[in-house]
């Protein structure tokens, strides 16, 4: 009757768990799925609202804080007064460093850290790239060492250079070979699952049009 009641117990215990699991997944893909430049900002703001409450709740998970920062940043980067796009890079700041806690080792976490000054930089060039260009450099540089076939690191470097003028070692001429590079690597790459890292898609294929390419 004890070992009845024991597996009763197992069972119910591991219903619970799967129940628990299956509720994280989908409110993840849900708010995942909204995460897209090209989403308008109320979206992407109701995106990092729900990212930053299963961030709250499954504390012992990095991938919510992830999201989270990066939600953030894209808000950032979309915002157009250069006040509000520090707050919501300060919230996205917030986030990284919680990720980069929980995993430090993790390529995926130094590309995160990679857009995190490039989006810094954007507020105010002139100003910050002797802070965030070596930042952001470092950064890619490291995940290169760590994880060599990560798309995300050739589309944020091309996308970089996409922006910056020829005469700063710029233009499409040098970016265009680091965005076709990223889109081979897109072509095979699979993520971990559906809630691991997987955006820069789009965004390279945007920008790789406009190399005639």
């Amino acid at each position: 009757m004890k070992k009845i009641a024991l597996l009763f117990t197992l069972a119910l215990v591991f219903s619970r768990t799967f129940a628990q699991n299956e509720k994280y997944t989908k409110a993840m893909e849900d708010a995942i799925a909204k995460v897209k430049f090209m989403t308008p900002i109320p979206d992407l703001q109701q995106a990092a609202g729900q990212l930053e409450r299963i961030a709250n709740v499954e504390t012992g998970e990095w991938l919510p804080n992830y999201w989270a920062s990066y939600t953030y940043i894209l808000l950032g980067v979309k915002e157009t007064e250069a006040a509000k796009k520090d707050a919501m890079l300060d919230k996205a700041a917030e986030f990284y460093q919680k990720v980069a806690k929980q995993q430090p080792d993790n390529d995926e976490t130094m590309v995160l850290a990679a857009q995190l000054a490039s989006a810094r930089l954007s507020v105010d060039p002139e100003n910050r790239w002797q802070q965030y260009v070596p930042e952001f450099e470092a950064a890619l540089g490291k995940a290169k060492q760590k994880n060599p076939e990560n798309p995300r690191i050739y589309a944020l470097q091309g996308q970089s250079l996409f922006y910056t003028p020829e005469q700063f070692g710029g233009g499409k001429s040098t970016a265009c070979p680091l965005l076709k590079q990223a889109a081979e690597k897109f072509a095979t790459f699979k993520p971990v699952s559906t809630l691991h890292p997987s955006w820069g898609l789009d965004t390279n294929q945007y920008l790789l049009s406009q190399c005639g390419q």
